[in-house]
């Protein structure tokens, strides 16, 4: 029996805000939403193929979107029928990915 077996790991993953643009070309909503990623150093490109590949994941896959954290204009939400459309949209590559920043996240 290893050492681990009797305890919870905490994962270990990366958090960044991305900027997200969708919906009409000549004039885009802009969104932010937290982006959890095994990797450090994400960059644009990076988030924009998992947004593409993983816009689907739960909890407690990485990496993975964190959609609870969405905003959308600043301060608005979407209900859970424009969510799913909006990630839906996203794996299908209809999403563009405008900026990545990383979070420096403090413990409780």
């Amino acid at each position: 029996m290893s050492e681990s077996t009797g305890r919870a790991e905490k994962a270990q993953f990366f958090a960044y805000l991305v900027t997200l643009a969708y919906g009409e070309k000549d004039e885009p909503t802009l969104a932010q939403v937290v982006f959890l990623s095994p990797k450090e150093g994400e960059d644009t490109r990076m988030v924009a193929k998992a947004l593409l590949e993983n816009a689907k994941n739960t909890a407690p896959q990485t990496p993975r979107f964190d959609w609870s954290t969405l905003k959308v204009q600043g301060s608005q939400t979407l209900n859970d029928k424009e969510l799913t459309k909006l990630v839906d949209a996203a794996s299908q590559g209809q999403v563009g990915v405008g900026r990545v920043s990383r979070l420096k996240l403090s413990p409780d």
